[in-house]
């Protein structure tokens, strides 16, 4: 990670070309690999052991015990223990067994949606079709999908109540979507189950299906067809540089949450008719409109398809089953599949089962990043309640609302089966993440009542119980209808897991961020998280929340040198100024050189997506998330093509801290107390303040950071933030919607602080952006400084939501009540003084130290990074260090 080769030309043929340098290393690339690997294990083992038996057993006992939640919600009309005390995984020995095979199986890599979508397309051509004519797009993916979602294997894991499986692996498979990325794996295959972070298995078979498909879409997806289409322009060569911005269209659109609620109410069967009556009785509709509506109902005949498939798979499975209770679970899939999503759902296992079939059709269709799956405890409450009605007793209720945790922990735990296929470059850019299926909870219905209900605590203790990384849990806290019980219950399910769930404050906050698109309020109050942290509409929104991933500081480092970026060597953006020739008489001259190369690299950013969402509508549109989203029935148009009701693109922009503490330093030191010059503060930075210790130090004791409680330090964030959103709102995107500002990070705070230089800040090259916009860790010893900064941050420039990662260290002392209750008072205070967003980490750094010296002991340690769990284990050594050094705070 040091951007010392610089890639030029397609990328897919790079790859085949390591691949071959792999074969000619031979046993020697084998040693390699192994002698880095045995190397990390060593260093770590040297350098961070903390020789303390009882850290691994400090976390395992927080799961013991646990506080008992008094009624107090509304929206709560069956469980008498809101917090649901008495159960504990031991309760579960299915979630138990599956847990197990989760953390000690190794990731396998899926090849079979690109072998079956290579046959369909080598046999009806891909640009034409078999007769030469060129191929309507949508028509062509929704028949290469049916033929897929025909031809998969229908698999039932074991023990499982839920049917399906993502990849044709029971446990957890890699799925490889060679028209978008998926070629990026092709210099591995030889080795991606030896590489140190994160191996894949893959067995000789799928290995040499993927080499005899590859060839076939090395030059048909997104990135190849940019690079043709425009001759390989500016924006997508800065993109390949992995350091200025990332644009996640090159992986997929994905980042949207699609319309549960009508799948569960019509069924696949009523949302064909939908489409057909539209096509009936619309005379308006011209061609292309009617080719869009009737793909439609290919795409969910494949769909249906594939769930009788699962049906017959289940019966055939009960005839060969021996044990009289499996044999009635087998029976009852079989049942449910030969309902459900066809039909309208009626019992709570129909739900999650319709939910869960549809989940695996589009990530057939659609990358498997950043999907989300929206306000689960909302659409599944009504078949709680009517499941629960139909029983007269105390004893059947509670047997049945302990059927209803395990139904959810199977549904979380099959949400486990699929993994987003990561090149090894990858465990630098996004170190840990998976495909970030963020489920949101709590929060206010449509209609602005308390949206808390049963089915948001049984969600909340499978969370607890199981504390895996995905799905993603939110929860959405509103100060005037959410009881104090409730957030309580947020503080002890985080207390537990250490990392999880994320937390958002919604009217004052969220919901002043989104009115500025002109959204109704109903809609407004029905958002979700998708991906990390980002507002979603529910069903109606295509808001592909993680498009750009802007790394700011480059735009910094590119204002201090006239355009040139002094690592990558390369002088790409304007010339705004020499510091060396005074061309700067006043701070407002530095900033708006500042802003004249963010916008430079914004405007770049902005169109490479435009170029990909272009491709993605010729080379992969969505007729099946089309059906799913609202609008696109309506409008005869693709989601890709800007069918759904709203349409956005969401920003995330890395280094807000940074950059407003590099400000400030130049602002005060340089222009306002005149302590050095600007070139003096200029040498200091390029010289990594090595032998300017000075300099440094007067950064550090001199300066007032944001988070530190000062005004001006805050006004300057604000400054910044303002900045970022109106360059971004200034732009449009393909489908003709509004660009939105987000300040979370995922791991690129590491890999983009890797590639870049000091700042002036004081920050030294190579280290580590802060996650998100959390502030520095010397802004301030006392926590209350960064909540009433970042409190007071305005939220109309946060459209795309913000990460505040918080490391939060119990007392040793206190009673877990105690705990509980200080963690509810700071994110209480927090919010009732305007704060967005908030993300915990509740370990000491010894405990993490000695997880870096003996992964064994910590397989299931859960860290929050920016907006998404991860395992800690799994991270790079830079990523585990960061969270080491994140500032603590006691409690």
């Amino acid at each position: 990670m040091h951007n010392k080769m610089v890639m030029d030309g397609n990328l897919a043929y790079l790859q085949l070309f390591n691949y071959y340098i792999s074969l000619l290393l031979g046993n020697k690339h084998q040693k390699m690999l192994n002698k880095a690997q045995q190397k990390d294990i060593k260093d770590r083992k040297s350098e961070y052991a903390v020789n303390d038996p009882d850290l691994p057993m400090e976390m395992m006992n927080r799961r013991k015990g646990g506080l008992k939640g008094e009624k107090s919600d509304e929206g709560v009309k069956y469980l008498h223990d809101h917090y649901l005390s008495s159960f504990s995984i031991d309760d579960f020995p299915r979630l138990i067994h599956m847990l197990d095979n989760h953390f000690n199986t190794v990731p396998e890599i899926c090849a079979e949606r690109p072998r079956l979508l290579t046959e369909w397309y080598r046999t009806n051509g891909f640009e034409n079709d078999e007769n030469g004519v060129p191929w309507n797009p949508e028509l062509r993916q929704a028949l290469a999908f049916k033929y897929l979602m025909e031809n998969r294997r229908p698999i039932i894991a074991s023990n499982e109540l839920v049917a399906g499986t993502t990849t044709s692996k029971e446990i957890t498979g890699v799925i490889v979507y060679p028209d978008a990325q998926g070629t990026m794996i092709w210099g591995e295959l030889g080795s991606v189950d030896k590489r140190v972070l994160n191996p894949y298995r893959i067995s000789d078979e799928d290995a040499r299906t993927l080499h005899d498909v590859f060839p076939f879409w090395a030059k048909r997806n997104f990135r190849e067809q940019v690079r043709s289409q425009y001759n390989n322009p500016l924006c997508q060569q800065i993109d390949e540089r992995w350091v200025y911005y990332f644009v996640w269209k090159s992986v997929g659109i994905s980042h949207t949450i699609p319309d549960f609620p009508r799948l569960l109410k019509l069924g696949t069967k009523g949302i064909i008719q939908e489409v057909e009556e539209k096509l009936h009785d619309d005379p308006g509709l011209d061609q292309k409109q009617k080719n869009t509506l009737q793909v439609m109902c290919i795409v969910l005949e494949g769909v249906n398809t594939y769930t009788e498939n699962l049906s017959r798979e289940a019966l055939r499975m009960a005839g060969n089953q021996s044990n009289a209770t499996r044999k009635a679970e087998l029976l009852s899939l079989a049942h449910i599949c030969h309902r459900v999503p066809m039909n309208p759902a009626e019992t709570l296992d129909e739900a999650i089962n319709a939910i869960w079939i549809m989940w695996i059709a589009i990530h057939m269709e659609n990358t498997n990043t950043g999907l989300s799956l929206g306000r689960l405890d909302q659409w599944l409450q009504l078949y709680f309640e009517n499941d629960m009605a139909k029983l007269s007793t105390d004893e059947e209720r509670e047997s049945y609302i302990k059927k209803a945790v395990e139904l959810v922990g199977c549904f979380f735990m099959r949400c486990t089966d699929h993994l987003p296929l990561s090149p090894d470059i990858g465990n630098y850019l996004f170190g840990g993440s998976s495909s970030d299926q963020a489920i949101t909870l709590g929060g206010v219905t449509p209609e602005g009542k308390d949206g808390v209900n049963d089915m948001t605590y049984i969600i909340l203790k499978v969370t607890e119980m199981l504390s895996i990384r995905d799905p993603n849990v939110n929860a959405r806290f509103n100060l005037e209808k959410n009881s104090d019980t409730y957030l309580k219950r947020l503080c002890e399910v985080n207390f537990t897991t250490a990392a999880t769930p994320s937390m958002t404050q919604g009217d004052d906050a969220v919901f002043a961020s989104l009115s500025q698109h002109g959204y109704p309020l109903a809609d407004i109050r029905d958002w979700a998280a998708t991906g990390c942290v980002e507002p979603t509409l529910c069903g109606k929104h295509m808001g592909h929340t993680g498009s750009i991933l802007m790394n700011m500081v480059a735009a910094m480092e590119m204002a201090l040198n006239n355009g040139r970026h002094p690592m990558m060597t390369w002088d790409l953006g304007p010339k705004t100024g020499c510091i060396a020739d005074g061309d700067f008489q006043s701070f407002d001259d530095f900033f708006q050189a500042f802003a004249t190369q963010q916008k430079f690299l914004i405007d770049n950013a902005v169109e490479f997506d435009t170029m990909l969402a272009e491709a993605q509508a010729n080379c992969r549109p969505t007729p099946l998330l089309s059906a799913m989203i609202q609008g696109s029935i309506d409008s005869g148009v693709d989601v890709t093509n800007g069918g759904a009701r709203y349409n956005t693109s969401g920003s995330s922009n890395i280094g807000l801290a940074d950059i407003s503490d590099s400000l400030m330093a130049v602002k005060k030191l340089v222009f306002e107390e005149k302590k050095l010059s600007f070139a003096e503060l200029k040498i200091a930075v390029d010289a990594n303040f090595e032998g300017y210790s000075e300099v440094q130090v007067m950064v550090r004791n001199k300066v007032p950071l944001f988070g530190s409680g000062d005004q001006e330090a805050l006004d300057m964030a604000n400054r910044v933030a303002k900045m970022v959103h109106d360059i971004y709102a200034s732009h449009s995107n393909y489908r003709q919607g509004a660009y939105t500002t987000g300040f979370w990070s995922m791991s690129q705070y590491v890999a983009y602080g890797n590639l870049s230089g000091a700042l002036p800040s004081g920050r030294l090259a190579g280290k580590p952006f802060t996650p998100g916009l959390t502030p520095h860790p010397s802004a301030s010893k006392n926590f209350l400084d960064n909540i009433r900064d970042v409190a007071r941050l305005e939220p109309e420039n946060m459209d795309n939501n913000i990460a505040f990662n918080v490391k939060l260290i119990p007392s040793a002392r206190d009673s877990r009540e105690k705990t509980i209750n200080t963690m509810h008072s700071y994110v209480k205070t927090y919010f009732e003084q305007g704060g967005m967003q908030m993300q915990f980490n509740v370990v000491n750094s010894d405990t993490l130290k000695d997880a870096m010296a003996n992964p064994e002991n910590y397989k299931n340690l859960l860290v929050r990074i920016s907006g998404y769990n991860a395992y800690f284990v799994t991270l790079n050594k830079e990523m585990q260090v960061e969270l080491i050094e994140r500032a603590e705070y006691g409690m």
